[in-house]
């Protein structure tokens, strides 16, 4: 859906669409549906002809016209993939992009942290995902589920530091409830992962 934004078109070096053949959507979205929520194979066809495939062919296949590359069979084609990730890598390199070593030789080296600095506290999960995130062993699977729960927490912990304000909503019972709501409009966060 970035592709919809034009301004956003503007700011990318290299736009990537991962297409995945029709079927085997359906067939993903058939056994999720089945399998993980519990209704029946024909409600979910009648569902996916009704509002799914409509919905993409409309909002984003049309999208797919903006995009310098194509990769068929989706994030199983790992050549096509692997060539991404090396142009892009290469990019950075040429354009003397190399975060990891300006970190490991950063002027910080012995000097208190900046006071706007928040680290994610190291529990045992946070310990064992990086374990699983760095393992060259782990599955390309159990990387992506692991990197994900890593993100979740991660934003759970910049979302914890907004600031927020006490609001009472009126529930339709005529009950009360005590909550909160963000306290300003816009909000900004660097957000610099790094797995030590």
């Amino acid at each position: 859906m970035a592709f919809v934004n034009a301004e956003l078109l503007k700011l990318m070096d290299i736009k990537v669409f991962v297409d995945t053949d029709s079927d085997v959507r359906l067939a993903r979205r058939l056994r999720r549906d089945i399998a993980e929520r519990g209704r029946d194979p024909q409600g979910v066809l009648k569902q996916y002809m009704k509002f799914v495939k409509p919905s993409f062919e409309h909002y984003i296949e049309p999208s797919m016209r903006s995009a310098d590359i194509i990769v068929p069979r989706g994030g199983e084609n790992d050549v096509a993939i692997n060539l991404i990730v090396l142009h892009v890598h290469n990019q950075l390199q040429a354009r003397g992009f190399k975060l990891r070593s300006k970190l490991a030789q950063s002027t910080h080296n012995g000097q208190p942290m900046p006071e706007s600095l928040h680290i994610l506290e190291k529990t045992p999960q946070v310990n064992g995902m990086h374990s699983f995130i760095r393992d060259r062993g782990t599955s390309r699977d159990e990387f992506i589920f692991y990197s994900k729960r890593l993100m979740r927490l991660l934003f759970e912990f910049a979302i914890s530091m907004l600031p927020y304000k006490d609001v009472v909503v009126e529930l339709p019972q005529s009950m009360t409830y005590n909550g909160k709501r963000i306290a300003v409009e816009k909000v900004s966060y660097n957000i610099i992962i790094v797995l030590l």
